[in-house]
């Protein structure tokens, strides 16, 4: 089986099969192969680099599932992203700036002839100096696959000669920035919340949160018909959500107390969803429902 994605007119890209051109109509189809030259355009070497797995993860998806990129390796660290620049071909950096020993902000300075970069961080601080330093595009964790593509056309058209430099920070995007910074300062009431998402606020019901649960630098909260991945850590999360209808039963899950159908030893049923109960946590979540 193989994964087929659009590329352009006319042409179906396949992985790990040989390449196979389309027509738009007979006209277009040459008498034999051998009269048409086929010529495959160079795919988009990308090197994905930052400190957190989840994040290497998610970037990893996304590169995978755009036609134009290519994964030449992941790295953990700027250190040993440079080593990588040295021996490989590399044509995109998708990029964090905060991680140990250097940052991504720091390796950008010291590559001479740097390739295409995108910045991917957790914080909106570094804005201002990235686009000084010619950095194509600026994404703020979690980051939603529209805004990633986003950020590859641009290089892409960079590439092609359509666009010469990064354009600032829209207007829109600085002040959903603030709004965010805004709502994050101030509890909001105990029926909604909302959540950056892609520049955005989302606003989430928590009546309908099942559970959050925690994967590195991304709190993921779940509900029957949606998820949203939130860039924040469990125990701001823990700080926002009512304590009398949220409790916290494991170190990696906060859950909504009526959303457990059941609770076995070491386990909370939502659903057909299983969840642990860490054995720090068992006897709060004990002491906050009602037995008989």
């Amino acid at each position: 089986m193989s994964d087929w994605s659009f590329e352009g007119a006319g042409k179906i890209r396949t992985h790990g099969v040989a390449e196979i051109e389309t027509f738009a109509s007979p006209h277009d189809r040459p008498d034999t192969i051998a009269d048409t030259p086929y010529q495959m355009d160079a795919p988009i070497r990308t090197l994905i680099v930052d400190d957190e797995p989840t994040a290497r993860e998610v970037l990893s998806r996304y590169v995978e599932r755009h036609a134009t990129l290519e994964t030449v390796s992941t790295c953990e660290s700027a250190v040993e992203a440079a080593n990588m620049l040295r021996e490989r071909d590399v044509d995109l950096l998708l990029l964090d700036v905060e991680m140990p020993e250097m940052s991504g902000l720091e390796l950008v300075r010291a590559v001479e002839d740097p390739p295409a970069v995108i910045l991917v961080t957790a914080s909106e601080t570094y804005a201002v100096e990235a686009f000084g330093l010619g950095i194509v595009d600026y994404l703020v964790k979690p980051v939603r696959y529209a805004r990633f593509l986003k950020a590859v056309t641009r290089v892409e058209n960079q590439q092609l000669g359509q666009s010469g430099s990064a354009a600032p920070l829209s207007s829109s995007q600085e002040k959903a920035s603030a709004m965010s910074s805004q709502a994050d300062a101030d509890r909001p009431d105990s029926n909604t919340l909302f959540f950056q998402e892609e520049g955005d606020l989302t606003r989430v019901r928590l009546a309908e949160v099942q559970y959050v649960e925690a994967e590195g630098d991304y709190m993921f909260i779940r509900t029957e018909s949606s998820e949203h991945m939130v860039n924040t850590t469990m125990k701001k999360i823990e700080a926002k959500f009512p304590s009398d209808e949220f409790a916290r039963v494991h170190r990696s899950y906060l859950v909504r107390l009526d959303q457990i159908d059941k609770i076995e030893d070491d386990t909370v049923l939502l659903g057909d969803t299983r969840v642990p109960i860490g054995p720090t946590y068992r006897e709060r979540l004990l002491e906050k429902i009602q037995t008989l």
